[in-house]
């Protein structure tokens, strides 16, 4: 069973509400907490405070995190749980939670910025627990502060951090050590014949790559450039790899305007590359759309 740090916020989030919830079903208060992520392996997380006010249990867990410039480490996630008298599991956001204010994001205007896969895991941590209805408010006591060292205001995310992961798994992408695993596994693929790679920046691109050209495409070829696009790229070449680029297109799109290194420290957003790209092919009023949008997937 893997240990924190080197988990998402999701996770985190996932950990506080089960916490909770086992003190206030009558399990005793856990010094850590196992929480099963999206592929099914364990994560054990530690318990930092618990606290019971009347028929609400509110726990507290600190945020570990593998990235030097993760603006979340050390942050405290907390879960407020109470039980309902229906079945259904209810998640909100309180107080340095942000607020989703464009379109273009995984949720719609107006909700708390929980993304769906740790609702999900949310959501399986209390049916590990029990079938009756919860009532859970996600905050973060410096939720709002972090957040301005984000991209989250420029996102229309406002008020503070998001609730995220993919896989519950944080991975280091700003380190050498994570090029050299990179140039490991070009060596391996070429040294074992393969002529032709996919280079995808995470996990989403990979999910998509595999879910869509399964038949055609062996996850064995597969790599990871995280925001190391152009360093992969390059070793590719060198290597005598030919690449074909997949995955999120906010990531990609940057590569029209020359931008290979991707991370949003690194590099502007890639609305404007893709606007000038079709401009003439669309009509004005969807232009004028896509200029408010604060993402290309959007």
């Amino acid at each position: 069973m893997d240990r924190a740090p080197g988990y998402t916020t999701g996770t985190y989030a996932a950990a506080a509400v089960k916490a909770a919830l086992q003190v206030l079903l009558g399990s005793g208060e856990p010094e850590e907490v196992d929480v099963t992520l999206p592929g099914g392996a364990k994560a054990l997380i530690p318990v930092s405070s618990i606290s019971r006010t009347g028929d609400t249990v509110r726990c507290t867990v600190v945020k570990r995190s593998v990235e030097e410039t993760d603006a979340t480490h050390n942050m405290e996630i907390v879960a407020s749980v109470s039980l309902r008298a229906d079945d259904r599991v209810v998640v909100r956001g309180g107080p340095g939670i942000g607020r989703i204010t464009k379109k273009g994001l995984q949720l719609p205007p107006g909700e708390a910025a929980i993304n769906p896969v740790p609702r999900r895991m949310i959501l399986a941590s209390v049916r590990e627990l029990t079938g009756s209805g919860v009532d859970i408010i996600i905050s973060a006591p410096r939720g709002e502060e972090i957040a301005g060292k984000t991209t989250n205001p420029r996102l229309g995310i406002m008020g503070g951090i998001s609730i995220i992961g993919t896989t519950g798994i944080m991975k280091v992408r700003s380190l050498p050590s994570f090029k050299e695993t990179i140039t490991r596994q070009l060596c391996i693929l070429r040294e074992n014949g393969a002529g032709e790679v996919v280079i995808t920046p995470g996990n989403i691109g990979e999910e998509a790559v595999v879910k869509n050209f399964g038949q055609r495409v062996s996850e064995e070829v597969i790599v990871q450039s995280g925001d190391f696009l152009g360093f992969t790229l390059k070793r590719a070449h060198r290597l005598g790899l030919s690449p074909v680029l997949a995955g999120h297109p906010g990531k990609l799109a940057k590569v029209l305007d020359g931008h290979f290194q991707t991370h949003h420290k690194k590099s502007p957003r890639a609305n404007e590359g893709i606007i000038r790209l079709l401009e003439g092919s669309v009509d004005e009023k969807t232009l004028k759309e896509m200029q408010c949008s604060p993402t290309v997937e959007g």
